[in-house]
């Protein structure tokens, strides 16, 4: 697929945007800032619902908008999912994934319900009506809708906004898989800088009408000291419960969980893991993981990222100075992790 270019250029009174930066072909893009930043002025003009003074958007190669193109919202091929999420309470979730389907033409449909519905888990949800889904299954089939539409690009308006802690932990991992498994490009908007940087490949963040900076997530806290004063990211690692109160990764490690914990998802956050050259002494190993280092990323004088593979995953972990420059911190050299604090997911 063609890499897409969004530029934009809109005022009204007390505002203006002047934004223009690059879409991905593939992945997850993410618009991220602040309430007011701009965020959907921008994606409002690339719906097509606002027409700016001057634009030049190219996605995919056929161009929505220039100097004597505008093309109507309905000409997009656009798929939008927004906060609130919007499905007509008269019709049952198989009439309300269908209603996209069936007007899309033919010629435009590349994407199969079945394979929707597979995707989502949305099969035992058929006959339901919106008021008996909970808030992630009714995001769920905002998100099949949207998809049914064989959209170019796949538009995200602060879709976890409205949910609850569990839900958004419900949601992610499905929103995570669409790009691969459809070949749409996703642009996913939020303020949320660690929902963010969990999900999005490459960022774009806007304040107050203009770019400040743009990169994937280690670029983008570079460049923004003050988010790294209050932030580090969460990791999401996969394994499975092998015996209450046990947790196996793919490579066979196995550490110690909480007994309430169910779900094949573990969330450590990168303050609270520890590295170690060796284990402590008469450790018995309960709480403690090894990988190798991958790559030391600087975010600022005081504060670095170290990613390190775990069983074929990426953890990051935030390090100070002194912690750098161990010698045994280096890329390629293997590491034990102690997993000092787990949020766990119960299911």
């Amino acid at each position: 697929m063609t890499a897409s270019d969004i530029t934009i250029e809109f005022s009204y009174p007390g505002f203006d945007l002047e934004a223009s930066f690059p879409l991905p072909a593939k992945g997850i893009s993410g618009l991220f800032g602040p309430s007011g930043a701009g965020k959907t002025t921008l994606i409002r003009c690339l719906a097509g619902l606002e027409r700016p003074a001057r634009a030049h958007i190219n996605v995919g190669g056929r161009i929505w908008q220039s100097d004597d193109i505008f093309l109507a919202p309905h000409e997009r091929r656009l798929g939008l999912v927004f906060q609130d999420v919007r499905l007509f309470n008269h019709l049952s979730v198989r009439k309300n994934l269908l209603y996209g389907y069936d007007r899309t033409a033919p010629e435009d449909r590349k994407i199969r319900m079945e394979d929707v519905l597979n995707m989502l888990d949305l099969a035992p949800l058929l006959d339901k009506r919106p008021e008996k889904l909970s808030g992630g299954e009714g995001q769920r089939v905002a998100i099949g809708r949207a998809l049914l539409t064989s959209p170019a690009l796949l538009l995200m308006d602060e879709p976890l906004a409205a949910l609850g802690e569990q839900h958004k932990k419900d949601i992610l991992p499905y929103l995570k898989k669409l790009p691969r498994e459809f070949g749409i490009p996703l642009l996913y908007v939020s303020h949320n800088f660690e929902e963010m940087a969990s999900l999005a490949d490459y960022m774009v963040c806007l304040n107050r009408g203009r770019i400040q900076a743009q990169g994937n997530w280690q670029d983008v806290a570079t460049q923004l000291p003050d988010i790294l004063d209050r932030w580090a990211p969460d990791n999401v690692i996969y394994g499975e419960i092998s015996a209450p109160g046990r947790f196996k990764l793919s490579d066979g490690q196995v550490i110690t969980i909480p007994a309430a914990v169910t779900s094949p998802r573990l969330v450590l956050n990168a303050r609270d893991i520890s590295l170690l050259h060796s284990p402590p002494g008469n450790y018995a190993g309960d709480a403690l993981l090894t990988g190798t280092i991958m790559d030391i990323t600087q975010l600022d004088r005081d504060k670095n990222i170290v990613r390190i593979s775990l069983a074929g995953q990426d953890i990051h972990v935030v390090l100070g100075p002194r912690g750098v420059d161990q010698p045994w911190i280096s890329v390629g050299q293997d590491i034990h992790m102690m997993i000092n604090r787990i949020r766990g997911e119960v299911e």
